[in-house]
């Protein structure tokens, strides 16, 4: 099988003997391998940032406390592994909790060697198209969220809205939040444009485009044009739909089909008047009613009367690029004045016609008024959007196209310790980074991030450590997202310090690797050094021993003194040990009284030595209203034929040995 890089399969089999025949074979077929034999083990390797296998083959009954489902499921709660499950039985009880868990299915053991590649690489296939989907699941939604047409997807049996995207919220004038609430009638129930039917009902009969009179959320109507087409989802026929605001092109349409009746009922105020004397020809109600003129008195006057900024000069000049056909339309802001004085802003739309055989300018004027409220409105919530910012508890960062620094929250001066001062404008990297080849290597992603708008932390949270003003460091997690404006992509940083975090994580995996009485190792984690210590000997062929020690008649310390003094005995020989091994050995609590001591690159001269100087330390130590103890050893050395199984159980035999020959000795096997 030719792969592009060796794929790493975890094995998690408690037969040893049939993982390594597992491991073997995949070998053959180009597979990098690792075994464990527990699904505590599966879990923690498989939640490995770093080194997380590419598939994992797990034997269904373990050994531990959870067993090859139970693993299963906790691993898919955090990583999508595939997972292929070995099983020596197809019972009906098997194949339930296989199912009960996202599988890619199962292989009897004991199968031919074809059989297991093809089921291997049948569940790499599975994965990688469940990683296409995936993709185009993600590219679908992007397309559709962060398209600048209004899109909606709806359930048309249901008569719910399953999406919208933000253009639709914006249009519509309501929070994604209170549109996924609401039933199709309450956005698209309007009818259509002859009153016919509503919407919603014509969309149903496959109108497509379907122009319909939309309700906003501020009780305005558009004239929207619907297009929709079925998606298929879960199993469920939905459809999408694609709505364009098409009220101005219809007005424009309808002012040139029914000129005399709009010209007079608009809302808007429309004149038209003469290219050379500038004198009003018509002007619509809606203006005269406004500006408070009659029609008779608008005859005698020019645009000018009505805009106390332009003089008859500078008017004039503003016309002539619509003269000279350098343009076909103006689109300017003014005031106009009323006939009372008052003034009121006005959008204008001027542009040179054709009417009666002549050229004349027409000017539709649209009052302003309530957008200039608006505008003063999405004033106030950029200044409320801006304290927020200023008062959030993380940091906020914006940085450029050139990679300058051109926001920066007071939270960010807070956890990072540089004022606003000193960075505005710098590269911030240059004061996070210490590395220059780090520097260099993030100068060279940032070309990328440049033309692209990409990068590999774009769009996700990652933990990272970073260098505080005073130098010490900090882990940070960090969310960075790309915002185009201009023309150019600036990136946006938030940055929440997790050092207390990181602190308390260090102190649970403290915990979940030591003895809560005697604060030295636990035996689970004894038995992963045991594990890598012989990896390491067949590496280096540098030879370990073992010390295995038991409290000789501990039962009558606890039976004459109780368990709170048993409790203190072992501790105080705990740190009797502890007090006398090297930093590289490895001591941890066996079970109950008992104790094991791992010595790397250590003779069995040296250990038995090290062996009788603890148990005379142990047998000469006085305990407040305890008196003495004694304990017996036992000292084994690592063998090249030795697995941890035959090496504890060797060590384990001299331990008995000892006892059995009066306790309080040494004895070596």
């Amino acid at each position: 099988m030719n792969v592009p890089y060796p794929k790493k399969v975890l094995i998690v089999e408690d037969s040893k003997l049939n993982a390594q025949i597992t491991a073997d074979i995949l070998a053959k077929y180009g597979y990098e391998t690792e075994i464990v034999t527990s699904g505590e083990e599966a879990v923690e390797k498989a939640l490995n940032n770093i080194k997380s296998p590419d598939l994992i083959l797990m034997d269904i009954e373990l050994k531990g406390a959870i067993d090859g489902i139970d693993a299963a499921r906790i691993i898919q709660q955090h990583k999508d592994i595939p997972i292929l499950f070995l099983t020596a039985n197809a019972s009906k009880e098997i194949m339930e909790k296989i199912k009960s868990v996202s599988a890619y299915g199962y292989v009897l053991k004991g199968v031919d060697e074809y059989v297991l590649i093809s089921q291997i690489e049948m569940a790499f296939k599975l994965y990688e198209a469940k990683m296409q989907i995936k993709k185009r699941e993600e590219l679908f939604r992007n397309m559709f969220e962060n398209h600048d047409a209004a899109m909606i997807l709806i359930d048309p049996q249901a008569g719910r809205i399953i999406d919208a995207n933000k253009a639709a919220c914006h249009f519509y004038g309501y929070s994604r939040e209170t549109m996924l609430q609401m039933d199709i009638e309450a956005v698209i129930g309007v009818s259509t444009i002859d009153g016919g039917q509503r919407c919603s009902e014509a969309l149903k009969k496959g109108c497509n485009p379907c122009i319909c009179f939309q309700r906003l959320a501020n009780g305005e109507e558009k004239l929207v044009e619907i297009y929709s087409s079925p998606v298929d989802y879960q199993g469920k026929t939905l459809m999408h739909l694609i709505i364009f605001d098409i009220t101005e092109q219809w007005k424009a349409k309808r002012e040139l089909e029914f000129y005399k009746n709009l010209f007079e009922d608009s809302l808007n105020e429309i004149y038209i008047f003469h290219p050379q004397t500038l004198k009003f020809i018509a002007v619509n109600r809606g203006a005269r009613e406004n500006l408070g003129y009659t029609e008779e008195e608008l005859k005698e006057m020019t645009p000018v009367d009505l805009k106390p900024e332009f003089t008859l000069k500078s008017f004039k000049e503003l016309l002539e690029p619509l003269l000279k056909g350098e343009q076909k339309q103006l689109i300017f802001d003014t005031v106009h004045r009323r006939k009372d004085g008052s003034l009121y802003p006005v959008e204008i739309h001027l542009e040179l016609v054709e009417f009666d055989k002549e050229k004349v300018f027409a000017a539709l004027v649209i009052d302003i008024t309530e957008r200039r409220e608006m505008e003063k409105e999405l004033k106030e919530r950029n200044e409320i959007l801006s304290t927020i910012m200023e008062s959030a508890g993380d940091a906020i960062i914006m940085i450029d196209d050139k990679g300058k620094v051109t926001f920066w929250n007071p939270a960010a001066e807070r956890i990072l310790g540089y004022s606003k001062e000193e960075i505005i404008g710098k590269d911030l990297h240059m004061f996070m980074i210490q590395d220059m080849r780090l520097y260099e290597a993030y100068r060279e992603a940032f070309k990328k991030f440049r033309l692209t708008g990409k990068g590999s932390v774009v769009g996700k949270t990652v933990e990272m450590k970073t260098r505080h003003k005073n130098g010490h460091e900090i882990d940070v997690e960090l969310s960075l997202s790309a915002v185009r404006i201009k023309d150019s992509w600036h990136a946006i940083g938030i940055i929440r310090d997790i050092s207390e975090r990181k602190r308390f994580e260090e102190l649970l995996y403290r915990q979940s690797i030591t003895d809560p009485l005697t604060n030295i190792y636990n035996r689970r984690f004894f038995m992963q050094m045991l594990e890598q210590e012989i990896e390491r000997v067949k590496r280096n062929k540098k030879t370990f021993l073992l010390i295995m020690f038991d409290l000789d008649h501990f039962k009558n310390v606890n039976d004459r003194f109780g368990h709170a003094a048993g409790d203190t005995v072992l501790k105080s020989v705990a740190d009797t040990v502890k007090g006398r091994i090297r930093k590289t050995d490895y001591f941890a609590r066996w079970g109950g009284e008992e104790f094991i001591i791992l010595l790397p690159e250590t003779s069995l001269n040296n250990a038995v030595e090290l062996a009788e100087e603890l148990r005379k330390k142990i047998s000469e130590t006085e305990l407040d209203g305890i008196g003495k103890v004694t304990a017996s050893f036992g000292v084994t050395e690592y063998r090249d034929t030795d697995t941890v199984d035959t090496v504890l159980l060797r060590v384990d035999g001299a331990l008995y040995e000892a006892k059995g020959s009066g306790r309080n000795c040494v004895k070596i096997a």
